[in-house]
């Protein structure tokens, strides 16, 4: 009887391993069916890696040799704490929350290589200016914008798995790569849609840039043109409040706005409030509109801005790069036509390279802290 158990025993532990072989040859079969079914397609490119919906360093370093990674301190400014994480995990939460993921890849390739050299010239000049301790802050309004795991589930929905590996593409493919300038990193500014010409870091902001000239961005989406009306009383309720010694009545207010001037990109230089002269910029904050280049028409109700393009115009166009990449052009070729004369290299993981504040372009034409993206 004792022999006849252990035969028994013997006999169910062979049936099921028995009975595991042959799933596992039914998945193998079937996965061998399923490729045979697609063999008989064209070969087509080689297919991008995978990446898993969460980033690891495995799938971040996948395509590069570094032995060190690098770590950078992040202010999340709406769980109000200071994080630490990885720099590559970083900017692909900030081409995300910057730029549309349906855009070309090569234009996310391009945002990816400017949101990192920004970051970096950043933490060489202190870090961010409102977070001590922050060498970046999530607040778009201070530094870049920047989108966790779980909003992009909440903007991408069902999209989430393939929007974030076509973003973590582009930054893996572009992983360590920054532009300088003589040496130096680069103040790599960028703005959503130039309206056809991107515009000279002095005309907005305090300095001239040498790498930051305007140059034409002939594929822009006419889409971001936009006509903003405001009623008579609103308007001059907004000049007095803001100006009141512009003496803009709404007797007076038709004859006493006017475009004095413009810059070579088409951009407002100054603009007539009755006896008040501003910039195109202070205009644009004034009126809310999206862009300083604009033209006024009237109406029986009252002004209307006609604007083209979205933000302050300086650097790369996101809207133009996208255009470029569609006509064929390569992120190189886009960094390189939307920032004049710089080197795309790389830096070592072991440290920042070493800048000076010469090239600083910390403040705008009134006074207030660089914003990278309106």
């Amino acid at each position: 009887m004792k022999t006849l158990r252990i035969n028994r025993t013997r006999l169910i532990i062979a049936s099921g391993v028995l009975l595991l072989l042959l799933v596992l040859l039914f998945v193998v079969v079937r996965a061998a069916v399923r490729t045979g079914c697609r063999g008989g397609e064209e070969a087509g490119p080689t297919q991008e890696p995978i990446i898993t919906p969460a980033p690891t360093l495995l799938d971040l370093y996948a395509h590069f040799d570094w032995t060190e990674t690098t770590e950078i301190s992040v202010y999340d400014h709406r769980a109000d704490k200071l994080i630490t994480m990885n720099l590559e995990e970083y900017i692909t939460g900030v081409v995300s929350a910057e730029m549309p993921a349906r855009y070309e890849l090569e234009a996310l390739k391009a945002q990816a290589v400017a949101s990192r050299s920004y970051t970096l010239h950043s933490m060489a000049h202190g870090g961010c200016r409102s977070h001590e301790g922050a060498d970046v802050c999530t607040n778009s309004a201070c530094c870049q914008a920047f989108s966790t795991h779980a909003r992009m589930q909440e903007r991408w929905g069902n999209d989430y798995v393939k929007n974030y590996n076509r973003v973590a593409t582009a930054v893996m493919d572009t992983a360590g790569e920054i532009l300088t300038y003589k040496g130096k990193l680069c103040d790599t500014m960028y703005h959503a849609a130039s309206g056809g010409h991107t515009e000279d870091s002095e005309n907005v902001y305090a300095n001239a840039i040498p790498y930051l000239r305007g140059v034409e961005s002939p594929y822009e989406d006419p889409d971001t043109q936009a006509d903003v009306a405001i009623g008579t009383s609103e308007l001059v309720a907004l000049i007095a409040a803001k100006y009141p010694d512009s003496g803009v009545t709404e007797e007076t207010v038709k004859d006493g706005i006017e475009i004095r001037s413009t810059y070579e990109s088409g951009r407002v230089e100054k603009l007539r409030l009755g006896k008040s002269e501003i910039t195109g910029k202070q205009a644009r904050s004034l009126f809310g509109l999206k862009s300083a280049m604009f033209t006024i028409t009237w109406s029986e109700d009252g002004i209307v801005f006609h604007t083209k393009g979205y933000g302050h115009g300086v650097g790369l166009s996101q809207n133009g790069a996208n255009g470029m990449a569609k006509h064929g052009s390569t992120y190189d070729e886009i960094l390189h036509h939307y920032y004049t004369d710089v080197v795309l290299t790389v830096y070592g993981a072991d440290g920042v390279p070493t800048i000076s504040d010469d090239a600083d372009l910390d403040q705008s034409d009134d006074g207030s802290p660089f914003v990278p993206e309106d």
